[in-house]
């Protein structure tokens, strides 16, 4: 029989008896003594006084449906063993650290399948990247001793391993993922940027030395992707025109030359070529308004210098920077 379960109502079997079906023309049994002979043979016992059972006398009739013969048959009901759980099932119920522990291991049993597994995974959302970073500088905050400065080497060699270390590493693959050409909208990869270098400000300031280079490096990194990000259609000529009017409306509705210049303050001018490079193209920007309002075309706002098609822009992840 099947091994699972079937929800429904089961109807049992209808019960069925020793008894025979006959032809409605023939009698049940083959003689039924008469009236007449059943008084004399009662006459004739009570004459001879005999007490004791006539085994020639005739049988009472007993309707069929109150035989004490009828038997039942017992209902079928199916075999029930244990099984594994379908594995559609058996994934639904794993946590995140499981299911990730499950596929890692796969990997490692079937490395052919790395491919397969990032085209069919879906991008990760600007949104997502920056909950699991923070995750992993909670991991640090959390992981500091109590009773000891935070600041001290002590505190440093702690938290090294594995939680510091791991989160440069993630933060190195997540600005890997948001670079272009891969990533094509620079308002998210200036919104990713943003506020990675915002969680390395946040970073405790370990007195350490090896700690204090490791900061200083991750710094000179950092900004030179956010001008990666800025120049990325500085070599193509045939799209710069276009595309630098649209770095000119990103730069003012982020107040990316604001925000650069907090983050140099902090980080002791890591990011003094990023402001130079924005003011540059600021300047640049400023010398074309001029040339075209001495030429007689004398725009009515800034608006009609400024071309966007923001169809390939979200500016609903523009709030956090």
């Amino acid at each position: 029989m099947s091994a699972g379960f079937q929800w429904g109502i089961h109807n049992k079997e209808t019960p069925s008896t020793t008894t025979t079906h006959q032809d409605p023309q023939t009698p049940r049994y083959s003689s039924i003594p008469t009236t007449s002979s059943m008084k004399k043979r009662k006459r004739d016992d009570s004459a001879d006084g005999n007490n004791t059972h006539n085994l020639n006398a005739p049988r009472r009739y007993i309707h069929p449906s109150t035989s004490t013969t009828t038997k039942f048959k017992k209902s079928k009901t199916p075999k029930i063993s244990g099984q594994p759980l379908p594995l559609p099932r058996l994934i639904e119920s794993l946590d995140k650290l499981k299911l990730q522990k499950v596929i890692e291991d796969l990997i490692t049993i079937h490395p052919e399948i790395q491919s397969t597994l990032i085209n069919i995974s879906p991008k990760p959302t600007l949104h997502d990247s920056l909950t699991l970073l923070k995750e992993k500088f909670d991991m640090i905050i959390s992981h500091l001793p109590y009773k000891c400065d935070v600041e001290s080497d002590y505190s440093y060699l702690r938290i090294k391993q594995p939680h510091l270390q791991e989160f440069f590493s993630c933060v190195s693959d997540f600005i890997l993922n948001y670079l272009p050409p891969l990533e094509t909208n620079m308002i998210h990869s200036l919104s990713f940027l943003h506020e990675i270098t915002n969680l390395i400000h946040d970073l405790p300031n370990f007195t350490n030395q090896e700690f204090q280079y490791t900061k200083s490096t991750a710094y000179e990194q950092i900004a030179n992707c956010w001008l990666i990000v800025l120049s990325q259609t500085d070599d193509d000529e045939a799209l710069k025109k276009n595309d630098e009017n649209d770095l000119i409306k990103i730069i003012s509705e982020l107040n990316v030359v604001e925000k650069v210049h907090k983050h140099d303050d902090v980080s002791f001018n890591k990011f003094q070529k990023v402001i130079d490079y924005c003011n540059h193209k600021l300047e640049q920007h400023e010398l074309i308004m001029n040339e075209n309002n001495s030429n007689g075309a004398v725009p009515s706002s800034l608006s009609d210098l400024i071309t966007v098609d923001y169809s390939k822009y979200s500016i609903a992840n523009t709030s956090s920077m």
